[in-house]
């Protein structure tokens, strides 16, 4: 049994023996914790100066009440981690609490499994200490203004994406610049201008919600993430944070100083299509645009494209001018065109409910395995996209074969081979799916060569071929068919390692047994998320 002192997490819970069963399963897991019985205030007295995380069931189904409860666990253990458990298909109490600031929310019945590594990932990720500052704004990688930095804000926007899309929740990004903040360096001290980016990370986590991640971009730029926020949540959110400056402004010889920022929105897309470092983008040229326009300014994605340049415009516009436009419209471009077309591959998936959602999630798979080979972020974002379209050659395949419930004999098995070459036909005009193309076109290539189209061998298929073969080939195993039922974790690893240096890259194979062995649940997350 744990010591007083080693107690990591609380849990509030009315049902005891599944409090108990949650106890056990997370002492097993070196996450020592003190369990009570239903919520009051006096419940929180079992805290210990080590509780880093508690984790408390929410009865009611009233949002106010259970805003009201976190609010209460918030005001008596201020920076420690919330896991919430929700009734089951009550989204207003879900969204209520992620309101409220909880680092996640579950609902009932939940899984201990899941739970636990709920737990280990607030306990590690916010490095909950006593006495430390561990809001959602505390990270690993924080610098002198108490912000993380970039690489720790990326590592938490995809879980923070991955909470939203499980929920349905919109997400949006806003990109912050301080505007000539060059002059606090030059006309005062660089020590000044060091309090200017401490005042304006302290503005800007005041304005924003505990759910929010705030973060260091680079140089006086800043950055954060609104989970279950629109751009219009995100417009009034830089209201806020300008009002504030205004009334709270630094002051120099006992003179206000004013210092404006400029702002750029990117709301997610439909479907969370597009990778992080896409949604960024669009943030990162709204603010651009914003900064060209004088400064001081709140500029979303959907402005830019509500206000294209007429004829006029464009030839008044100077090289760079032309440069940061054409940049915007082709960014326009690639994310509109793989919409459509991923809505049209959803359109084929959705023929056979054994397929559905089939796309996505093989595109969670082979992002995942690419993260595990350490592939460089362009080439995992292609990966990505091309696991999204990788099926839109099968468009052309006639009804009868995509929904024939039994085998298919070799003269239907003939005609659906040809759905590769098929999508290289419909994407082979899109000049920015050049990168994607062959991924597609060879994902269902062998390594020993008995592939198709071409037959190619090992390392002349293309390494995110490779990995979209076996992303594809995972879906498939861990779904039912209308001719088998879902493999069993064990069955998987069983083929992968029967099929590796045969039908799968020994490599990629290597690194997909490594991820089912270091973190099962993902692969049911990554499922689900799929199909949400």
């Amino acid at each position: 049994m744990a010591k007083q002192h080693d107690r990591k997490t609380l849990i509030i819970h009315d049902d005891t023996a599944w409090r108990n069963g949650a106890a056990v399963a997370l002492e097993q897991r070196d996450l020592a914790c003190a369990v009570t019985g239903e919520w009051h205030a006096g419940t929180i007295a079992n805290a210990t100066p080590d509780t880093a995380v508690v984790v408390l069931q929410i009865r009611t189904c009233d949002p106010q009440s259970a805003t009201s409860a976190i609010a209460t666990l918030r005001d008596t253990l201020p920076d420690r981690a919330i896991i919430a458990i929700v009734p089951a298909r009550k989204a207003l109490i879900m969204r209520s609490v992620f309101r409220a600031g909880v680092w996640d929310c579950l609902e009932e019945p939940v899984n201990i499994t899941e739970l636990c590594d709920i737990v280990a990932k607030a306990i590690n990720r916010r490095s909950v200490r006593h006495g430390a500052s561990t809001s959602a704004h505390a990270n690993p990688g924080a610098g002198a203004d108490a912000l993380p930095e970039h690489s720790a804000f990326l590592d938490a926007l995809g879980t923070l994406r991955s909470l939203c899309r499980r929920h349905g929740q919109p997400l949006s990004i806003m990109m912050f610049d301080l505007d000539r903040f060059r002059d606090c360096n030059e006309r005062y001290s660089p020590a000044f201008g060091d309090r200017v980016l401490r005042w304006f990370a302290s503005t800007l986590k005041g304005a924003c919600r505990r759910s929010d991640i705030v973060a260091r971009y680079q140089g006086d730029r800043f950055i954060a993430a609104l989970p279950d926020s629109r751009a219009s949540d995100a417009t009034r959110l830089a209201l806020r944070c300008a009002q504030t400056m205004r009334t709270d402004a630094l002051t120099v010889a006992d003179r206000p100083y004013e210092i404006t920022v400029s702002i750029g929105i990117a709301e997610s897309t439909a479907g969370f299509i597009e990778a992080e470092h896409q949604l960024i983008k669009r943030a990162r040229i709204a603010l651009d645009h914003a900064k060209r326009q004088g400064g001081g300014r709140n500029v979303t994605w959907t402005d830019l494209l509500d206000a294209q340049p007429s004829r006029r415009d464009l030839e008044r516009l100077t090289i760079d001018g032309v440069s940061h436009w054409m940049e915007r419209l082709r960014q326009h471009l690639r994310s509109t065109y793989v919409e459509s077309t991923r809505a049209l591959v959803a359109a084929v998936e959705a023929k056979d409910p054994h397929t559905r959602a089939h796309s996505l999630t093989v595109a969670g798979y082979a992002e995942g395995i690419g993260k595990r080979m350490q592939l460089p972020a362009r080439l995992i974002e292609t990966l990505r996209v091309a696991a999204l379209l990788h099926d839109v050659g099968k468009i052309g395949l006639p009804d009868a074969i995509l929904t024939k419930p039994g085998p298919l004999t070799d003269a239907e098995f003939d005609i659906v081979k040809r759905h590769p070459e098929t999508a290289l036909e419909i994407l082979g005009h899109v000049s920015f799916l050049t990168d994607e193309r062959p991924l597609i076109l060879h994902h269902h290539e062998h390594y020993d060569g008995t592939g198709y189209p071409v037959g190619l061998v090992g390392d002349r298929i293309p390494i995110g071929a490779r990995i979209l073969a076996t992303a594809d080939a995972l879906d498939t195993m861990f779904s039912p068919r209308s001719y088998k039922g879902p493999y069993t974790i064990d069955r998987v690893r069983a083929e992968l390692t029967a099929g590796a240096g045969r039908q799968f890259d020994p490599a990629v194979a290597d690194a997909t047994l490594r991820w089912l062995s270091e973190s099962p649940d993902d692969f049911r997350l990554t499922a689900a998320l799929g199909n949400a």
